[in-house]
């Protein structure tokens, strides 16, 4: 029947009861193809989601790693520039270990007597003095850390000049006795003097932060704290400077004369 053909009235009852039908078919494929459109679609997002989570999760991989290089490329800076105020050498060494918590205030290093470590050397960070090398082993070597009870250091007063003895007291302090009179205040920078041992002069060491006098009245006793943080110290730079005394001592004794000491005369 042509579309401009009016038809029967049989033909046109006959149409008008299945367009119903055909309207309900027509909605049904309208639905699928929809449902089945959008199932794609979605399969699309998913899929791309999955990669950009990827992509992303690599990003974010790369960015801690960049970020982790440029603290490490800080912290070797600022140890580079701290060695280079000296002129006889210097070694970059990583720190393995260290042991606060004991009555030997010390570290471990990856540095040994291979890599010409020896006894005596001096040990800083960026932020000034760690300690000294105790022990050079083979490929590590164990440091005296500042604060050991036992580390003793020649030292000055910044300000004033004035000289005295470091001694290290644990909890990561350390202490100074002057005269009474010496002229220091809270706040003051204690460096090295660099008259007797193995450490340059004008290291930095740490600052003034307490004052007592003695009962005596004649002395003071000054706590300084150091400048560096031992617990959060990745690198450190040994100097090569060494100890005369030191090395004076292990031409008479030998070289393991700190590790096995002269045995007491018990007679």
């Amino acid at each position: 029947m042509k579309p401009w053909d009016q038809g029967s009235r049989f033909s046109h009852l006959i149409q008008e009861l299945i367009f119903p039908i055909e309207y309900g078919w027509f909605q049904v494929q309208s639905f699928v193809k929809y449902s089945w459109n959008t199932y794609f679609d979605l399969s699309d997002a998913a899929k791309e989601n999955a990669i950009l989570k990827r992509k992303l999760g690599i990003l974010e991989t790369r960015i801690m790693d960049y970020e982790h290089q440029v603290q490490e490329v800080k912290r070797l800076r600022k140890l580079i520039g701290f060695s280079q105020l000296y002129s006889r050498g210097m070694m970059v060494a990583e720190v393995v270990g260290t042991s606060t918590d004991t009555p030997f205030q010390g570290m471990r290093i990856a540095k040994g007597s291979m890599d010409r470590v020896k006894v005596g050397m001096p040990v800083v960070a960026a932020q000034g003095i760690v300690g000294r090398v105790l022990r050079a082993g083979f490929k590590f070597s164990d440091v005296q850390l500042l604060v050991d009870t036992n580390f003793n250091l020649d030292v000055i007063v910044e300000r004033t000049r004035i000289r005295g003895v470091l001694h290290g007291m644990a909890y990561n302090r350390c202490r100074l006795k002057l005269h009474r009179r010496a002229d220091i205040r809270i706040g003051d920078t204690i460096v090295t003097s660099g008259i007797t041992g193995s450490f340059p002069k004008g290291l930095p060491i740490g600052r003034v932060m307490r004052i007592s006098y003695e009962a005596d009245n004649v002395s003071q006793v000054i706590t300084i704290q150091p400048w560096v943080d031992y617990h959060g110290l990745e690198e450190v730079v040994v100097l090569n400077h060494t100890d005369e005394e030191v090395e004076t001592i292990k031409e008479t004794a030998g070289s393991d004369w700190i590790r096995y000491p002269p045995m007491k005369d018990e007679g």
